[in-house]
């Protein structure tokens, strides 16, 4: 995490909080002058609390394998030491997690069941439904109990393929999906529909909010993630695997999720490291990715300079071994950049031209009184003089 993303974030709360404070101070005047009717100090008092509990929320968004977890690892965890979320060769996070941070509660695990997929409620009712959700405390200051806490996010479980098929999560028709049947007629599923981790990071205390979306499948069994999850995330991160470039369902997701219902998208060719050959010339490996990124850009149908190329698992690994240059040619520097000079102030003014739009005409009417006001008094001491 370079030093200018975590700057950038946190002036982004300062602001926000400063916003929120000053509304709050010009509803008591208001209050304590001439009153103000019970719509006006509804309206303030919302106002300042969306303020304070407004979230920057990046989303991460791919198919299975893509290193979306190795990426937030590298982009937000990599001070730590250590990778904070699951993301070995085959012990991946396996449903959608949120990461977030709540000083009112103790750290936590929060993993809905896969069963509640039968039930009516939606996502974001059953999260106020603490008794549905399997708790497990963080100890933030224990390394291993933390990574050992949050295995849990890459367990999988044997569910009848009737059942997998009724919850959306095994498609029969699909001959790519065909071999996932076993010979007691059973398949694998994800143990767990939805996580919560709250987790006292900086960058998270902050205010922004990191959601990992992994699969196809799983964006397709839960419409709230399509409808409204991702395309309310102030930034979609795409990722792609630089030797495959787009594939299939890669396309489909893209097309389907993410094009046309994001606020801003960019694509990131991850795993560029692939492509390192100690047998090219600098030049032609770059001239390799080059290519890559210019051809995802065309299938994509995106401006060349939202693709970008990168290495999740050497810029996780430069940053804890302190290697600079590693770093730089991984290329997450980049993204640092997108992150804290783009994404971060495009935020921050739409906030605050929300808030002016909701505050001006009341701010415009406080003028005028306090013109009438003065007017008067101005008057009055005439009066007063002239006696």
């Amino acid at each position: 995490m370079s030093i200018h993303l975590e700057q950038e974030v946190a002036e982004y709360s300062e602001r926000r909080l400063r916003l929120a404070t000053a509304i709050t101070d010009y509803a008591d005047w208001l209050d304590r002058q001439h009153g103000i009717d019970a719509e006006r100090t509804l309206r303030l008092a919302d106002t300042a609390s969306g303020l304070r509990q407004d979230k920057l929320v990046v989303a991460f968004v791919a198919e299975f394998s893509r290193g979306k977890t190795e990426l937030i690892n590298a982009l937000f965890f990599a001070n730590h030491g250590q990778r904070l979320l699951p993301s070995d060769p085959g012990r991946t996070t396996m449903c959608p997690t949120e990461l977030f941070a709540s000083p009112d509660e103790m750290p936590s695990l929060c993993l809905l069941p896969i069963e509640t997929r039968r039930r009516s409620e939606s996502l974001a009712r059953l999260k106020h439904m603490p008794v549905e959700w399997c708790r497990v405390l963080l100890d933030p200051s224990d390394p291993r109990q933390l990574q050992e806490s949050l295995k849990k996010l890459t367990e999988t479980k044997s569910m009848p393929a009737v059942d997998a098929i009724e919850l959306g999560l095994w498609n029969s028709e699909d001959a790519s999906e065909r071999h996932l049947l076993r010979a007691d007629g059973t398949v694998e599923v994800p143990a767990w529909r939805y996580a919560m981790v709250n987790y006292p990071h900086p960058l998270l205390q902050a205010g922004l909010t990191i959601l990992d979306t992994p699969g196809l499948n799983a964006l397709g069994a839960e419409p709230e993630l399509t409808l409204s999850v991702i395309p309310n995330a102030h930034a979609v991160m795409y990722l792609l695997a630089t030797d495959t470039g787009v594939t299939r369902s890669d396309l489909e997701i893209w097309q389907k999720h993410v094009h046309r219902h994001a606020n801003y998208h960019v694509a990131v060719l991850n795993k560029i490291d692939m492509l390192w050959d100690e047998l090219k010339s600098d030049s032609e490996v770059q001239a390799s990715i080059e290519r890559q990124a210019e051809e995802t850009a065309r299938v994509l149908k995106l401006p060349r300079s939202r693709v970008f190329a990168v290495s999740a698992q050497k810029a996780l690994a430069a940053t804890i071994r302190g290697d600079a240059a590693l770093r730089v040619r991984s290329g997450i520097e980049s993204l640092e950049y997108l992150l804290a000079h783009q994404v971060i102030p495009a935020r921050r003014d739409m906030l605050y031209h929300a808030v002016s739009r909701e505050v001006a005409a009341l701010l415009d009417e406080s003028r005028v009184d306090l013109a009438a006001r003065l007017k008067r008094s101005s008057d009055e001491l005439i009066q007063l003089i002239q006696l």
